[in-house]
């Protein structure tokens, strides 16, 4: 249900701004326009459903989220990578 709410949410904002803009900019440029809005607005102000509805796709598909124990062991990886790589741009000791 995420999947749909947020995807009927994307569609209305993009059919608003492209109702707004067509007259003035013409039909391409009006559905360029309304999907970068359409985009902007519902990264920035519907976070909470955007997440819910990839969720919802990703368990679909038979992905699941990364465990706690994997976001550590990556971090940990990342941060040696970096002390690696830090070392290397010092030069030989």
């Amino acid at each position: 249900m995420a999947v749909l709410k947020f995807s009927l949410l994307r569609l209305g904002v993009f059919a608003a701004v492209f109702l707004l803009t067509f007259q003035m900019l013409g039909g391409l440029l009006a559905a360029v326009v309304g999907l970068i809005v359409s985009f902007a607005i519902g990264y920035l102000f519907f976070s909470q459903l955007r997440v819910a509805a990839g969720e919802q796709a990703a368990s679909w598909m038979g992905k699941k989220r990364r465990t706690s124990t994997e976001a550590a062991e990556n971090a940990a990886e990342d941060e040696l990578a970096e002390r690696f790589h830090e070392e290397q741009e010092e030069g030989p000791r």
